[in-house]
């Protein structure tokens, strides 16, 4: 074949990256990248090197040449082709570590490509990409999209299209979640860069491009990628939304050498980012199938309206073992403008991916959120105690301006028993609301006497009492903007000691004193009598239950 004047400055690194299988691998040479390739040409024979190849010329030796000869016909004849100064050997078979090394020793460097790799297509690819490098770039990057989209459909997996990426470019890559978790990473095997500091930056929001900060506002940018230098010296990097229906989803980035990103690097980012979109929304598709199980089956049980046979089929179903003990938590937003629940559900379900006890979370009837967390044993309440915190902690870092009620209960030893701590639960929470105990977990076993009260509360009877003794001191507490009736609480929750009371209340003891005289003229109840003093306590708690004081 004749040779053709070069086009541009490509190295065999430039035709491993843009021209041959994904699969191909040096089997020997020093340094790839500083072979400079001037053309392509395939061996016909043995005979007459010298007017088939040329200076820099990749030579494609096809199988049959290859076959004929052993390692010790091969060696002379790598020795003439070294000789030569061509950039390099494409073969289709692989070769004996003794060829290696002696190829190696010669500074020659051997690519061998998938044995159904076709000669035609080998060679119209490197020769297309010494005629038009941009052409064959993005050939390149169709060609990672068309094969990360059957990696998904065979259910591959992201960390192994992100392997494909890494090896493809030669740079760190890595696919991130909406919330910046990292989903995979992959990093190539001659890796110098500090992988542990490039991942602290790309965890920090404020490292992203500001439009990508919002992930709405990603989906409807007209760009497909941005570069970037992160606060590493001269480390860039290249990021894409994976953008799924109207909001990004994740983040693909392509990280290296600021000056060494290159057109290949931003293909690979575009198309990968395009291709993770269908792995994620698949797996979107599927979550949502399992939530919608679960709400089935929750509000079913919860309900009673499940029968038996329906109830186990659902359950086993669930992904989830409903046999062992469980707890049962309820919560909601304290602000009806507050964020949406799904935000809430999504917090919730972030605290749980870190806690290491199963559970399943649901949306109750558009008004709460209900949680059923495994326990280890029947006195396993801690986990769920932790959990309640760990909840609590995610609400104040994502929404610090938001406050949530929450009720907790459990154990239920078997699944006829969720119904009853998930009312229970429930019912602490509703009367956390009307306690006003905000941002944190009422246990029902921790209620007291308000599990009693709640039941009488509506009572007519009740009502009038509550209003003839705690009455007087709400119109006195208006009139005169005092504040006797959060001192009789205050009273009541320090055991009638006055020191610790007026400490609480930061008010001098006299000024306690006198407080507490004015709080039995008004309603008539003598705090050294107990009966009276029991009284005054019930109202006072029956007051602090009603929805519209």
């Amino acid at each position: 074949m004749s040779n053709q004047p070069s086009h541009g400055e490509v190295n065999i690194s430039d035709v491993l990256r843009l021209a041959l299988p994904l699969q191909t691998a040096v089997a020997a040479g020093k340094d790839p990248a500083r072979r400079k390739v001037d053309w392509v040409v395939v061996l016909t024979s043995w005979d007459n090197l010298p007017l088939q190849a040329q200076t820099h010329d990749l030579i494609i030796l096809p199988p049959a040449l290859q076959e004929r000869l052993t390692d010790k016909l091969f060696m002379p004849k790598l020795q003439a082709l070294a000789e030569l100064d061509v950039a390099g050997i494409l073969l289709f078979q692989a070769v004996s570590e003794q060829t290696a090394v002696e190829a190696t020793r010669l500074d020659l460097p051997l690519l061998v490509a998938p044995p159904d790799t076709s000669i035609r297509e080998a060679n119209r690819a490197i020769a297309a990409l010494l005629v038009d490098r941009y052409s064959a770039t993005t050939e390149r990057g169709l060609q990672l999209y068309r094969t990360l989209s059957e990696m998904s459909r065979e259910e591959q997996g992201i960390p192994a299209m992100t392997d494909v990426i890494a090896k493809l470019t030669g740079k760190i890559v890595v696919v991130q979640d909406k919330r910046l978790e990292i989903k995979a990473i992959s990093v190539p095997n001659s890796n110098t860069l500090d992988v542990e500091k490039i991942v602290e930056e790309l965890t920090q929001r404020e490292e992203l491009p500001a439009i990508l900060r919002n992930r709405k506002a990603a989906a409807r940018a007209r760009q497909s990628h941005w570069q970037q230098i992160l606060p590493i010296e001269n480390i860039g990097r290249l990021v894409s939304p994976i953008i799924s229906g109207d909001r990004a989803r994740g983040y693909l980035s392509v990280i290296g050498l600021a000056d060494e990103l290159d057109l290949l690097d931003e293909q690979a980012v575009e198309h990968g980012a395009a291709a993770f979109a269908l792995e994620m929304a698949k797996a979107k598709a599927v979550s949502e199938a399992k939530k919608a199980l679960r709400g089935d089956f929750l509000e079913g049980l919860l309900a009673g309206t499940l029968p038996q046979r329906e109830t186990e089929r659902l359950a086993s179903r669930l992904d989830h073992e409903t046999s062992t003990p469980h707890a049962a938590m309820t919560i909601a937003w304290v602000r009806k403008d507050a964020p949406s629940l799904r935000r809430l559900e999504t917090a919730v379900n972030w605290a749980l991916s870190t806690h290491g006890r199963a559970a399943l979370v649901h949306v109750y009837g558009g008004v709460h959120i209900c949680i059923f967390q495994e326990l280890r044993a029947e006195n396993d309440m801690d986990s769920a105690h932790e959990l309640g915190r760990r909840i609590l902690e995610q609400v104040r870092t994502e929404f610090p301006k938001e406050s949530i009620v929450a009720g907790m209960s459990g154990p239920a030893t078997s699944l006829a028993d969720w119904p009853r701590i998930y009312n229970e639960a429930l019912q602490a929470m509703q009367l956390s609301e009307r306690l006003q105990i905000q941002d944190e977990v009422v246990e029902f076993g921790s209620l007291g006497v308000y599990r009693l009260l709640g039941q009488l509360e509506d009572v007519p009877a009740v009502r009038a009492f509550t209003r003839q003794v705690i009455g007087p001191l709400i119109e006195y507490d208006e009139r005169h903007n005092s504040a006797l009736v959060q001192t009789i609480d205050a009273y009541f929750n320090h055991h009638g000691n006055i020191s610790q009371t007026a400490e609480s209340l930061f008010v001098h003891r006299n000024t306690l004193l006198y407080r507490l005289e004015r709080i039995q003229e008004l309603t008539g109840h003598d705090l050294n009598q107990a009966n009276m003093r029991l009284g005054l306590n019930l109202a006072l708690k029956l007051w602090q239950l009603r929805s519209d004081k």
